[in-house]
């Protein structure tokens, strides 16, 4: 069971680390739409297997409430799904980069409210839930790079 700790802690350090090298040049992404539909269209992908494996997978552990932390969670990851698919289609539907830059920023909200239950309360989520807000976190980021600029 450490073993495994240890390895999604590594595991959240890499994928933190590159999640992060892309904001940091951010500045540098010029707006690409198509560019930025692709990775909108990843992120959707991404938040519909989170979404399954949310469902899934049962919280790992009960609070004082029960499961209410996982049932926030799962509402979250609902929430979420719906943002980025929305991004994904303004994107489709040629909507420019102002146009989208509030779905953007509500999708990176969402996403830290999902980063405080599945990454960092070690007893939140299983480690498969975990990995995916990664994934999706990673994939937000990199989409991010084209929205620094406005």
């Amino acid at each position: 069971m450490i073993n495994l700790r240890n390895h999604a802690i590594s595991l959240y350090i890499a994928l933190l680390f590159f999640a992060i090298t892309p904001a940091m040049g951010a500045e540098l992404k010029p707006w690409n739409a198509s560019d930025a539909l692709q990775l909108s269209d990843e992120l959707y992908s991404a938040a519909r297997r989170l979404n399954i494996e949310c469902r899934t997978s049962p919280p790992n552990y009960l609070d004082q409430e029960g499961a209410s932390g996982h049932t926030v969670f799962r509402y979250h990851v609902r929430h979420f799904m719906d943002v980025v698919r929305d991004l994904s289609r303004a994107l489709e539907d040629g909507k420019s980069q102002a146009e989208t830059q509030p779905i953007y920023n509500t999708s990176v909200a969402i996403i830290d409210d999902l980063k405080v239950y599945a990454v960092d309360n070690p007893r939140g989520a299983w480690p498969i839930v975990t990995n995916a807000v990664l994934k999706a976190e990673g994939i937000l980021a990199h989409l991010g790079a084209y929205y620094a600029q406005h």
